[in-house]
């Protein structure tokens, strides 16, 4: 599947720098690597769980969210009360 991408300037100045960063070679091969990311992130979220990064020596994180992360998490959330919901209820003879 072929896609176009609008960017703005700012973004595109991002993708080139994250494509230097870790050394991609092509948008391409970005768009996969943040696919990727952002699909591990959105099932961790998910399940309750938070991203972030992690400075083990001064003991200190930073948690990332972002609309997308809260949209996977909340829809989750409410997946599980629904299920709750339903298990509680008495059984129809």
């Amino acid at each position: 599947m072929a896609f176009n991408l609008d960017l703005s300037e700012t973004q595109e100045a991002l993708l080139k720098q994250v494509m230097s960063l870790c050394g991609l070679s092509s948008k391409k091969e970005t768009v996969e690597n943040a696919l990727t990311l952002l699909g591990w992130a959105a099932m961790e979220s998910a399940k309750g769980l938070s991203i972030a990064s992690v400075d083990d020596e001064r003991k200190q994180y930073r948690e990332i969210t972002t609309p997308a992360l809260q949209n996977a998490r909340m829809k989750a959330q409410l997946a599980r009360e629904q299920k709750a919901t339903r298990a509680a209820q008495p059984a129809h003879a």
